[in-house]
């Protein structure tokens, strides 16, 4: 795929004309101004509210799905309507596991009743439409590597199992960071326990399948309440070969007695496998520089957190489009927005990296946004599942030099209390971006409820104030950062381009635009 789009000769002054003709003012989340009247500020803590309430209501937006290509569609139009240029765009064709209908029932006869707050296990076998019954089975518990001491278990049986989430602490899983700030002890902070359902392991099933199971229940050691509705794990491509369910710790105590008892149970999971591409899509806010930055994430989510650094793409991209003649940035933005997080089989950001070599051989900086305004819930002893009262730690990847630095330096500016500046390449979907020479600032936190599709998206989980210090922090350093050259950006860290990404690009160019089902 070629990146002549950007070598094209449009201007900045031809851009804005576009904006002003584009009419930007009432077009979409967050906007406050439109070019005739001056820059689009950035986002205010209301500002912010609407545009996630719009991104929630586009639906959980699955690799592939209908909303998800709905959600595209509209991401394009709002780029072009900031006066950007598409192209070049792709898709990768994804065959998307779309579930039904699912559910457990337990109890004989007219005496069934259905089981609350209850999960499916992502891409495991379907069941027809009315669900298999059997005799409902405890088999003990499930590791990570499979049922530990499972017996002989009836044919057609419906098994329970008990399992635990991994509880790392919160620096064992992040790895080396350098600051924290508005904690009192970056080493306490770090050393607490890290529980957090996104953790859950890809349980194998084989062995239920072989002793003639016919379904699964898992009961994790988290409240119904965090668990219900939960597309989760997001990150493997395991397919289970029989339909599981999850259920909480609470609905579960009683289920492992009914089990016990040998009550009867219905478990539903219709599901159908179903063809299709999934798209990703790529404008460009053109600069007096043929040097580029890329700012970038996914745009596949269930809710309002997961994805919302698509918004943030969109609201740094009216900005900057509208900036005065002496206030624009000097490199040419690229906004990339690339789908296949929650698919466990798509090559994500190393998949863009592969198709876009033009355009990664000339970037100066990469900016990978994600989950931003994330308040912290956990099972509270004595209240449930709750809010803490802190917000969810955000970890901070950055290259060492100036852009480690200028984090750090946000940080504080902003008062962005619990977030980390961690030694790239970090955890962050963007890491690829370090890893194949370009220097990068990533910006990710994990809440409990981050994998949810609750019907109101988790909106009231949401601090929006938090979310627009965020959005000033990021543009402050995304400014910044297109002052200092790129021989000063890359010559501070030993890591940068150690592990380039390489392997077959295996996208398709496509229509920046496609048409989106209705």
């Amino acid at each position: 795929m070629t990146d002549a789009v950007l070598n094209f000769t449009l201007n900045r002054r031809t851009a804005l004309a576009g904006l002003a003709l584009a009419g930007l003012s009432g077009c979409g989340p967050g906007r406050t101004a439109s070019s005739a009247t001056g820059p689009v500020a950035l986002p205010t803590a209301e500002d912010i509210r609407r545009s996630y309430e719009e991104l929630v209501a586009f639906g959980p937006r699955l690799p592939g799905n209908a909303n998800h290509l709905r959600f595209v569609d509209w991401m394009a139009q709002e780029f072009e309507a900031a006066g950007l240029t598409l192209g070049p765009c792709s898709e990768y064709a994804y065959p998307h596991w779309d579930p039904h209908a699912f559910g457990l029932e337990v109890g004989e006869g007219d005496r069934m009743r259905a089981v609350a707050d209850v999960a499916y296990y992502v891409r495991s076998e379907p069941t027809e439409a009315e669900g298999v019954s059997g005799p409902l089975v405890y088999g003990g518990r499930m590791s990570e590597t499979g049922p530990v001491d499972l017996g002989d278990i009836p044919a057609g049986a419906i098994v329970v199992f008990s399992a635990a989430l991994p509880v790392p602490t919160l620096g064992s899983l992040v790895g080396a960071v350098d600051y924290v700030h508005g904690v009192d002890s970056k080493e306490a902070y770090l050393n607490e326990p890290y529980k957090r359902l996104w953790l859950t392991p890809a349980y194998p099933l084989e062995a239920v399948r072989d002793k003639g199971g016919a379904g699964v229940v898992i009961v994790m050691d988290v409240s119904s309440a965090m668990i219900g509705r939960n597309f989760s794990p997001h990150s493997s491509d395991y397919k289970p070969p029989l339909p599981a369910l999850f259920v909480g710790q609470d609905v579960g105590a009683d289920l492992i007695r009914k089990a016990r008892a040998g009550e009867q149970a219905k478990l539903t999971l219709h599901a159908d496998w179903v063809d299709g591409m999934s798209p990703s899509i790529l404008a460009v806010l053109p600069g007096a520089s043929n040097e580029v930055m890329i700012i970038n994430t996914h745009t596949d989510g269930q809710n309002f957190i997961e994805e919302n650094g698509c918004i943030a793409l969109l609201q740094l991209a009216r900005h900057f489009a509208t900036l005065p003649e002496g206030e624009r940035l000097n490199r040419t933005i690229v906004f990339a927005a690339w789908p296949g997080h929650m698919a466990g089989t798509l090559p994500q950001c190393e998949g863009w990296i592969r198709s876009h070599q033009d355009i990664v051989g000339r970037t100066a900086a990469a900016f990978t946004i994600e989950h931003l305004g994330a308040t912290e819930w956990e099972d509270v002893p004595g209240k449930g599942y709750a809010a803490t009262g802190r917000n969810e730690y955000m970890n901070c990847p950055a290259t060492g030099g100036p852009l480690r630095d200028l984090v750090i330096a946000g940080l504080k500016t902003h008062d962005l209390k619990y977030h980390g500046a961690q030694v790239a390449p970090g955890i962050t979907v963007g890491s690829a971006f370090h890893e194949t020479g370009v220097p990068h600032a990533g910006f990710i936190c994990g809440p409990n409820y981050l994998l949810g599709m609750p019907p109101n998206g988790h909106i009231d989980k949401l601090d929006a104030d938090l979310a627009a210090r965020q959005m000033r922090m990021l543009a402050e350093l995304i400014r910044a950062t297109d002052r200092i050259d790129a021989a000063t950006l890359r010559g501070s860290d030993a890591t940068l381009g150690a592990n380039p990404i390489v392997g077959e690009d295996t996208s398709q160019a496509a229509s920046c635009r496609a048409a989106a089902p209705a």
